[in-house]
């Protein structure tokens, strides 16, 4: 998993008070790996399931139980909004810091769930406590919920649920039936981080770590990757066995690997792509990475990140605080198995 140390940049035990209020001066938007809910969700153990399966039932997450995404009336506004476009709301960020009430715990919030869906969860989901400094009752829950080995995982309502951007949805017949045979397959995922950000009259250089890890049930062979760079320019490959290949992709900067014949086995550890150095060419606009990710039995894997100055200057914050700079990539398409 890892999730709360790819926000946090620590440990989840590390986790204090001040990282959490961090989220909210930061504006820190859901995205599909992250959920905020008020406390009050404690109490409406249905809508808590239907959360929980949808993690499970996608590639798993960090819900956040003590951080208020918005006020109740902005809230119902945007839920009327959201039903005249037929779309799901937008940019949720956190608003306050609100304590769970004092007769819950870490131990009795994890129970709670593994209470209200229909099965047990393998890795095991974990809940840990943020306590307030002073006041040792109060707290907030981080509940880090694994990509589901078993799934379909079932809701409370007996209803299966999917995370999809910011929200979730009730799966159909044939979506359900998919994940039944997601444990016997590999299941590839890329993770993209800024380990150093430097600007050199007004020239962007920042140092970027890929790796891919294994998250199926199944053995991954003949992974192969590919990445271009558009509005950057790739200074040096520091570490990775991999090849540029931009006279293949119109001179644009290039670079392909492959596992050879390396395996990657579900453990769900990372495995290193590269550490790359590249330049921003124009800080107006941003630079965009564009990759794919395939290997024998999995589909085809074609998605986007996005670094733009101001998520360099973002970034470079991070890194100087000692957080880990990780990078949120653009929801990920799914093309024909190779």
């Amino acid at each position: 998993m890892g999730f709360i140390k790819d926000l946090f940049g620590r440990e989840a035990d590390e986790v204090t008070l001040g990282d959490i209020q961090q989220l909210i001066s930061m504006r820190r938007e859901e995205d599909r790996f992250l959920k905020y809910k008020d406390p009050g969700i404690l109490r409406n153990v249905e809508e808590l399931s239907q959360w929980v399966s949808a993690f499970l039932n996608a590639e798993g997450g960090l819900i956040i139980i003590g951080l208020r995404e918005t006020t109740p009336k902005k809230k119902e506004q945007q839920k009327k909004e959201q039903q005249k476009r037929e779309q799901p709301p937008q940019n949720i960020r956190p608003a306050r810091v609100v304590f769970a009430p004092k007769e819950y715990s870490s131990e009795k919030v994890e129970g709670l769930i593994i209470a209200n869906i229909g099965s047990s969860t393998k890795p095991p989901l974990k809940v840990y406590s943020v306590h307030h400094p002073k006041k040792v009752t109060k707290a907030i829950y981080l509940v880090e919920i694994p990509r589901g080995d078993d799934p379909p995982y079932q809701a409370s309502d007996g209803k299966y649920y999917r995370r999809v951007g910011s929200t979730k949805y009730a799966m159909s017949h044939y979506e359900i039936a998919e994940l039944l045979g997601r444990r016997k397959q590999p299941s590839l995922a890329l993770t993209s981080e800024l380990t150093e950000v430097k600007v050199e009259d007004s020239t962007y250089r920042f140092c970027l770590r890929l790796c891919v890890a294994n998250n199926g049930g199944a053995t991954a062979r003949y992974v192969q990757f590919t990445a271009s760079f558009a509005n950057a320019e790739i200074d040096s490959i520091d570490r990775g066995n991999v090849l540029r290949s931009d006279e293949i992709r119109g001179g644009m900067p290039s670079i392909q690997w492959d596992s050879a014949d390396r395996v990657l086995h579900p453990t769900g550890q990372k495995t290193l792509i590269a550490d790359l150095t590249l330049r921003l060419l124009n800080n107006d606009e941003p630079c965009t990475l564009d990759y794919t990710l395939v290997a024998e039995d999995t589909d085809l894997i074609i998605s986007r990140y996005s670094l733009g100055a101001a998520l360099l200057e973002e970034a470079r914050e991070r890194i100087e605080q000692g957080m880990v700079a990780v990078l949120i990539q653009e929801e990920a398409e799914e093309g024909e198995g190779e």
